[in-house]
């Protein structure tokens, strides 16, 4: 039988969903999360959802190829609306921007709709999702930063909200979210090289652009990359 075999993106998403009985793949596109993840054993049953129509044409024949129809279940509609509250236990939101995650997550009533678990993977405005979590007490559980195919991604994981924000850690910018603070408390190396990389294209914008958003994230990230001897 044909066998997914995800790069480092999927399969480091995979590993954060490890556990998870019924995992919500939201904006699912061609469904390999899905797929791959009642393939491997990572999920017993996934709900594939997307505004697309087309898109789920694309999951649910990729799933009949894979022979897993049985165990991967699509739906058409916006979000979290095609779920009931606490049908899944952990939900996957990748790939989209940070911007959308947060309407996404606005929109339900009781957060995660009732999963214990959401692993994010936003593609750009990773500090809209951050901040947006940190300010509604969402504690970020793990933080992951993968090299695939020459492009870093930020994945990361938060349970539902708690009594109060998480602690930031000792050294961490103050009013910083363009990167990951959990990911830096435990000195996750491709972090470092992330932060190398935007600052050099932050860099490059100030050459040319006025603005005190820049100065303030290539501050953010200079103090960030002064932890790199951390490593050694």
């Amino acid at each position: 039988m044909q066998r997914i075999h995800p790069r480092e993106r999927l399969a480091c998403a995979m590993e954060l969903l490890g556990g998870a009985k019924v995992v919500a793949d939201i904006g699912c596109d061609h469904g390999r999360l899905s797929c791959a993840l009642v393939q491997s054993g990572r999920a017993e049953h996934c709900i594939a959802v997307d505004i697309s129509a087309p898109s789920l044409k694309k999951a649910e024949q990729l799933a009949a190829q894979l022979g897993v129809s049985d165990r991967v279940e699509t739906r058409l509609g916006d979000g979290l609306a095609p779920l009931a509250t606490g049908e899944a236990d952990a939900l996957a939101i990748l790939g989209m921007g940070g911007t959308l995650m947060t309407r996404i997550l606005e929109a339900v009533k009781t957060p995660l709709a009732g999963a214990n678990l959401c692993v994010l993977q936003p593609m750009r405005a990773a500090e809209d999702i951050r901040r947006w979590l940190f300010e509604r007490k969402y504690p970020v559980i793990d933080d992951r930063v993968v090299l695939d195919a020459g492009r870093y991604y930020q994945i990361f994981t938060v349970a539902p909200p708690a009594d109060a924000r998480q602690t930031l850690p000792a050294g961490w910018p103050e009013d910083c979210f363009i990167l990951g603070y959990k990911a830096f408390e435990r000195r996750e190396p491709n972090l470092f090289r992330l932060a190398e990389r935007m600052l050099q294209t932050t860099e490059r914008k100030r050459k040319t652009q006025k603005s005190e958003l820049l100065d303030r994230q290539a501050e953010q990230l200079r103090q960030i990359l002064l932890f790199r001897e951390d490593l050694s």
